[in-house]
């Protein structure tokens, strides 16, 4: 058993293994015709059900991949596509609920994400056009993250999903 642990890493698996090579020595006792010792057949025989069984993970690994890739692919399509009238609703109601937010946020607050996010401005760009320190710049954009994960903190799912499409 400990030899098949060697490759496989699982004592329980290896054990399953190593019982599976002496049962198929007993079942096929009588036909085998065993050139070397017994014991190095078994050995021999334990090491190949090690070798193909971490072939078949490796095979079910890959397929697992690939199935899992061709699915999320799928689901980007489906989000995609802009006629798809579950989307255009989601992302109408996810619109509107961020111009809510940003719209309820304290005045400077909300002059200075959007100039940040929507008009792409440095902190110091924004700084001069405002006349305020980099540093305040830095504060209403943060107590304006903060108020959007706030607010939209139940519409997580309906982001990733938002965020995921755009992909």
């Amino acid at each position: 058993m400990l030899f098949a642990n060697k490759f496989i890493g699982d004592l329980n698996v290896s054990r399953d293994l190593v019982q599976d090579a002496f049962f198929t020595l007993w079942q096929k006792a009588d036909k085998l015709e065993i050139k070397q010792s017994p014991k190095a057949y078994l050995y021999q025989a334990v090491k190949n059900s090690c070798l193909n069984y971490n072939r078949h993970l490796s095979t079910k690994h890959e397929a697992e991949t690939a199935i899992g890739n061709k699915i999320a692919e799928l689901e980007k399509q489906v989000y995609r596509n802009s006629d798809n009238p579950y989307f255009s609703l989601i992302e109408q109601e996810l619109e509107k609920k961020i111009a809510d937010v940003i719209a309820n946020m304290p005045e400077k607050c909300r002059e200075v994400f959007k100039m940040s996010r929507f008009e792409k401005l440095k902190n110091k760009e924004i700084a001069e056009k405002l006349e305020i320190s980099v540093k305040t710049v830095e504060k209403h954009i943060s107590k304006a993250l903060v108020i959007l994960r706030r607010d939209l903190a139940d519409y997580v799912g309906v982001l990733l999903t938002v965020f995921i499409s755009k992909l």
